[in-house]
């Protein structure tokens, strides 16, 4: 302040940028269940553009769910992982920035996995034994001290918003789940949005659709700065992820139901939450069946950004401006209310497992192999919870500002709680909020309101907090606020979010085709992807990886892929793959709704219609991938990239700077901690791994050294058996493919599990027909388990399988004819002279599909032989791909009619010359210039054209 004679200038400070906290809806709004849990629960969400203007602050509404409903007596040994929480750098080393090495006392920064050494002894002794859960058993620190065990752990978590480490963009987002553990980590997305990440870490997000893309990037919508809609989220037990008929492991499934998608887009994989806890074969994670839901709960909560100034002895303020939708109906004739949330339900049986079995096995009646019956048990199934009420006078939309001695808070938006009991249990439970469009502080069209963007007040007590209108700000203050512009966080380029890094290459490298399709998206962001093999795709390396290779991953694999062809088969025919929808049915929602991007919308190429999943493999905003081969969804002027230098630059061009934005390095999380001063040397975390057996006991898991990260450099080796090393130890050897380097010698493995009674062998040739007699039919479901499945399995004429009597499955092969009776025995014919031997068939080299991936060693093969194929042709053919200059291009099934296996010589070569080319050489082969072509051939012999 200047006073000059009678005149006093108050001068203002410079502007500057900020935060507020903003909080939406009511509380209470959250169940616990301590008997017995939930098996799943669902709801409608508002998917909305909260803020009018560019997001530079995060911000979300949406959901949490934590386990429970669990007997505390089954929690025998510490409920996290030990080597999860002694990684973990200790407030005192953050507070200094480096502390003390615990066994060499150098100093180290807290990056390295230094420990308070405070902390170190006692209670870190045991605690640093990754492969030897008998000596961690006595560890001291933590939840391992604690009478309770630390509980189960894990949570997941989701909804709508912005998040500053995704991609920027104006418009709200649906995160798919991010799990909190030990550590938060987003899950979502097959990579990490913000830093690589190896593939051990993998296995929370199984994608199940083949329609839908789920982006790396979390999920955007139709509709642009007009979006809104109601998207159903259910989170549920599901028998998807199911390795063999006797796995019981909990597999958590996402379903969506919004106007354009409705189904399963993924689950988590029991392997996710085993290789965070379950250091112990009597470990409890989230992935076994005695473990259901014990807490749920939805919320609005983060914040945004502001300009802040001060003048005249107050404080001002200019917020990001935010609105809010009108619900199409209200409590009076008018549209005064927004609803966030409605329509709930809980499920308190494995009402999915019963509805939905039918379809994976392909078994039992067909009238239960449809998704109307699965609609049918999931509404009889769920059931409103009890609604909660608000306290009296609580609600409404609040900010907050929390810098100072005191928290100051704004409310006077003209928006409260709109709670009534009665219309809130008609809805399945409704979070609503009130709107005044009469009120000062609000300005309302048809669509939404938007609140007042200017605050006064918050220095101090003469200084109250108050929502003032724009002609209230001093003229100067509103000339550096218009000024003032918010800007992007530029925190992520979409650097991580493809191509792969080196230690994630070794989990992407079996896309059924090498073809790469795009598109781009409403948030001008490209996408890249390819498709998969269900079984092959990357969230599903750990989980097959980590059971043993001796029959026992094969009979899983083929358990899986089966089951998901014939899910795929029933959606397309039944269209639709709807799970669920709103409990007070579609027209008493508060809005229509939402749609999905179409962009993210997808047909299954020829060839890939069941079976397959599509997998992101790059996304970055405004650059399309070089190697883009098909778009897809495409419509529209295509983005223009940023200019040079954007990335670098956080200023706006009233520079004023965004203290939030900045990019992460990129850097790996901790792996190898420094142990305490008792095991005296690093260990690898998580180290051996007891994951919940497919099998039915739980006394028999099969142990895991799970790889570090110098082990991932190369892609998955060739499924081999091996003799197990001796020990006199008499727990069971892990599957060690890739072995950690610390461990010791692993102790000798269980008899080999045999393989599921539904769980298909490998195909063996079929038998020629039969001479005519009469005719055969009987499905007998006592000798042939696989009746009506589409696949013929008696081993006669046009069959695909052995596997039953013949004549045991005549709806999927038809009246068989019968076989003549045996001939009576007569004498042998008198010998003749010999004719002389016809030439030998010709031999062809048949080789791996890539070096070193095939169980079988390449050869000379006979040409009756059964063989995968590949074409080779020396000119260019569309899709095709040419892997070096020297050599030709090769694919597995564009132009081919699709992928081809068990061909003997003769079909191979005539595939190849239908689609224009030639059977590749043996060099060829050899050089890997077929490898990656897809079909799943990396790991089978294939054809060549060469002759001994």
């Amino acid at each position: 302040m200047i006073v000059c004679g009678t005149l006093t200038v108050f001068l203002m400070s410079s502007v500057e940028h900020s935060r507020l906290h903003m909080g939406g809806g009511h509380a209470p709004a959250e169940w616990s269940y301590d008997a017995g849990g939930l098996r799943g629960w669902s709801y409608y969400i508002r998917a909305f553009n909260l803020l009018r203007e560019q997001p530079s602050m995060e911000i979300g509404w949406g959901q949490w769910s934590k386990p429970g409903g669990h007997s505390e007596d089954i929690l025998e040994v510490c409920g996290l992982h030990p080597g999860g929480f002694v990684c973990d750098p200790c407030e005192a080393c953050e507070s200094t920035g480096t502390c003390s090495d615990p066994v060499t006392g150098d100093p180290a920064p807290i990056s390295g996995g230094c420990q308070d050494p405070i902390r170190e002894d006692p209670t870190l002794a045991n605690c640093g034994h990754p492969t030897d859960y008998e000596a961690t058993e006595s560890c001291a620190f933590w939840e391992c001290g604690e009478d309770s065990k630390g509980g189960v752990r894990g949570s997941i978590e989701g909804g709508m918003g912005y998040w500053m480490y995704t991609l920027e963009t104006p418009h709200v987002k649906w995160m798919l789940p991010g799990a909190t553990n030990a550590n938060y980590e987003v899950f979502g997305g097959t990579f990490l949005n913000d830093r690589p990440q190896p593939c051990t870490v993998l296995g929370g997000a199984v994608r199940v659709s083949n329609r839908l893309l789920v982006p790396n990037d979390f999920v955007t919508f139709a509709g642009g700065d007009d979006t809104d809609g109601f998207f159903g989220y259910m989170l549920t037990k599901s028998p998807l992820g199911k390795r063999s008929a006797t796995d019981a492991a909990n597999y958590w499934t996402i379903v969506i139901d919004a106007a354009n998608f409705a189904g399963p887009v993924m689950y988590t994989a029991a392997w996710f939450w085993d290789s965070r806890i379950n250091w112990h074969p009597k470990s409890i994670s989230w992935s076994d069946p005695r473990v259901n839901i014990g807490y749920i709960a939805q919320g609005f909560e983060g914040s945004i950004g502001a300009f802040t100034a001060q003048q005249g002895g107050s404080q001002y303020w200019r917020t990001t401006r935010w609105a809010v939708p009108r619900d199409r109906f209200g409590p009076s004739s008018s549209p005064n209310t927004s609803t966030l949330f409605t329509g709930h339900s809980q499920f308190n049986t494995d009402w999915a497992a019963d509805a939905l079995e039918p379809i994976l096995s392909g078994a039992g009646l067909a009238s239960e192999r449809s998704h109307a019956v699965v609609q049918q048990r999931s509404a009889t199934a769920g059931a409103k919870p009890e609604c909660k009420t608000p306290p009296t006078g609580e609600g409404g939309m609040s900010v907050w500002h929390d810098g100072g001695t005191a928290e100051v808070l704004w409310k006077g938006f003209g928006i409260g709680s709109a709670f009534d009991q009665a219309q809130s249990e008609a809805a399945h439970c409704a979070s609503a909020l009130s709107l005044n469009p009469s009120h000062e502080a609000l300005s309302c069209d048809e669509q939404r309101c938007e609140a007042a963007a200017f605050l006064q007040g918050g220095l101090s007590d003469s200084d109250p907090p108050v929502v003032i209108p724009a002609e209230a700000v001093p003229s100067e203050v509103k000339t550096g606020f218009d000024a003032a512009t918010f800007e992007p966080t530029k925190r992520n380029d979409g650097s991580y979010l493809g191509p792969p890094a080196a230690t994630e290459e070794a989990c992407f490298d079996l896309p059924a085709s090498p073809t790469m399709y795009c598109t781009v998206t409403t948030s001008k962001a490209w996408i890249g992807w390819r498709w998969y093999k269900f079984v092959d795709q990357p969230e599903l390396y750990m989980v097959f990886e980590s059971l043993p290779d001796d029959g026992t991953r094969q009979a899983a694999r083929d358990y899986m892929q089966a089951r998901i062809e014939r899910l795929h088969r029933q959606q397309e025919a039944d269209s639709t793959g709807g799970w669920f929808s709103p409990p007070q049915g579609d027209a008493a929602l508060p809005a229509e709704k939402v749609s999905i991007d179409p962009a993210l919308l997808l047909t299954p190429p020829t060839g890939f219609e069941y079976g397959y999943v599509p997998i992101a493999v790059y996304q970055k905003p405004r650059v399309k991938p070089a190697e883009c081969d098909v778009e897809v969804n495409a419509v529209g002027p295509r983005p223009v990239p940023h200019p040079d230098g954007y990335w670098d630059d956080c200023t706006s061009p009233s520079g004023i700077e965004n203290p939030n934005c900045h990019r992460p390095d990129g850097g790996y999380d901790v792996e190898t901690c420094s142990a305490n001063a008792e095991s005296r040397a690093p260990f690898n975390y998580p180290g051996r791994i007891y994951g919940y057996w497919p099998g039915g006991s739980q006394d028999d898991r099969v142990p895991y050294d799970v790889p570090t990260r110098d082990k991932l450099l190369t892609p998955r080796p060739p499924s081999t058996s091996s003799p197990p090393p001796p020990s006199a130890s008499p727990s069971p050897q892990p599957p060690s493919p890739l072995p950690s380097s610390t461990s010791p010698p692993p102790p000798s493995p269980p008899p080999a599990t045999s393989p599921s009674p539904l769980t298909k062998p490998p195909r063996p040739p079929a038998p020629p027909p039969l001479p005519p007699t009469q005719m055969v039919c009987n499905d007998d479901s006592s000798t042939c388990p696989h009746l009506d499945d589409a696949e013929c399995d008696d081993g006669g004429e046009g069959s695909i399988y052995s596997i039953c009597p013949y004549g045991s499955d005549c709806t999927d092969c038809g009246s068989r004819v019968a076989p003549p009776p045996p001939l009576a025995s007569i004498p042998p014919p008198l010998p003749s002279p010999s004719p002389p031997s016809p030439p030998a068939a010709q031999r062809h080299w048949v080789e791996c599909g890539r070096k070193n991936k095939c169980s079988e060693n390449a050869r000379w093969a006979d040409p009756s032989e059964e063989h995968e194929v590949r074409c080779c042709s020396d000119t260019r053919i569309n899709r095709w791909s040419k892997r070096s200059e020297s050599c030709p291009w090769a694919d597995s099934v564009d132009g081919m009619g699709g992928c081809h296996s068990d061909k003997t010589f003769a079909e191979a070569e005539a595939i190849c010359i239908e689609a224009g080319a030639r059977l590749c050489t043996k060099d060829e082969l050899e050089a890997d210039c077929t490898a990656g072509t897809g079909c799943g051939h990396d790991r089978d012999l294939i054809w060549s054209r060469d002759v001994p």
